[in-house]
């Protein structure tokens, strides 16, 4: 009885052994494959004479297969901006009608750095499905190269459509249902044409300059709580701080009325519900696989995000 016993003892034993490698093989190579996650680069698949409907079919494929593409620096390097706004346009009506629904809009260019060129910000969709809760998971998966980056930026909440055709300033500080903190998280879909991050302006604006996803506040303050001139923000990834900015030289409701008068070129409008998030105050750190997520504004709560 007792040989059995040993006999029964040993099996056990070395079962748990060959379990116990499989598990740490397994999770080595999941570790592994996370760390090693690198974007396809799609470029090839867009030759130099494609239509406007082609181009938005491609950015919509490097979008859903989380890839790059130099398609534009190299073929089209001078895309205008309002043919690529068209293109931007064309991609997200597709995306509509494959089942995404408009959550808002990112801005960029709302600070202002020389006075004496004309004020005009660059615009994007955002969609509902790339909201990231705050205090929920950022799945690395769903970025380029799979680390976002951070940005900490203030945003508005429209509380009523603005369809124009033209609109008032005080048109839309009545509009304005709140604002707060938010950030996004940037994935940079399309390159230069060595695969650099720095794309021209155009070819950024027809792929929505690089949104990837965006953390909205569980709460909002009145505009007339906030000095909008005097926020600061920070970006801290692991306890430590990885950047740090303010708001002085943004012009935010300017941006945004920009925004509500500029969106009807294009046959879109500001709608209730919208939410406007006008640009980072700071640069963007990277988010890498484990990493927890804190972005501080001196104004409005602060949000959390792990990325896994």
């Amino acid at each position: 009885m007792n040989n059995l016993y040993r006999v029964g003892l040993n099996c056990f034993k070395r079962i748990l052994f060959v379990l116990i490698i499989l598990y740490t093989v397994s999770c080595q190579s999941n570790k592994s494959e996370r760390q090693t996650f690198k974007s396809p680069d799609l470029s090839a698949q867009l030759g130099p004479v494609a239509s406007m409907d082609s181009i938005a079919n491609h950015l919509i494929k490097v979008r859903k297969t989380v890839g790059t593409t130099r398609a534009l620096a190299l073929h089209y390097p001078d895309l205008s901006e309002d043919e690529a706004y068209k293109i931007q346009m064309t991609m997200l009506s597709k995306l509509e009608e494959q089942g995404e629904r408009v959550a808002g809009w990112k801005m960029g260019g709302a600070k202002v750095t020389d006075a004496s060129k004309p004020f005009k910000p660059l615009f994007g969709f955002m969609l509902a499905s790339l909201e990231v809760k705050s205090g929920g998971v950022a799945d690395h998966r769903q970025y380029v190269n799979g680390s976002p980056l951070v940005e900490a930026e203030v945003g508005f909440l429209i509380k009523k459509d603005l369809s124009g055709p033209v609109i008032s300033r005080d048109d839309l500080l009545e509009a304005i249902g709140g604002v707060g903190g938010f950030s996004e998280l940037i994935s940079i879909r399309v390159r230069d044409a060595e695969g650099g991050t720095k794309a021209a302006t155009a070819q950024a604006i027809a792929d929505g300059l690089s949104n990837g996803g965006y953390v909205c506040p569980k709460t909002l303050r009145s505009l007339d709580e906030v000095n909008l001139s005097k926020i600061e923000a920070q970006v801290i990834i692991n306890g430590q701080l990885k950047a740090r900015g303010n708001s002085m030289g943004y012009r935010f409701i300017d941006a945004v009325l920009y925004l509500a008068n500029t969106l009807p070129k294009y046959g879109r409008y500001l709608r209730a519900g919208d939410v406007v998030i006008t640009g980072s105050l700071l640069d963007s750190p990277p988010a890498k696989i484990g990493d927890q997520v804190e972005i501080t504004f001196s104004a409005f709560n602060p949000l959390n995000i792990n990325s896994t």
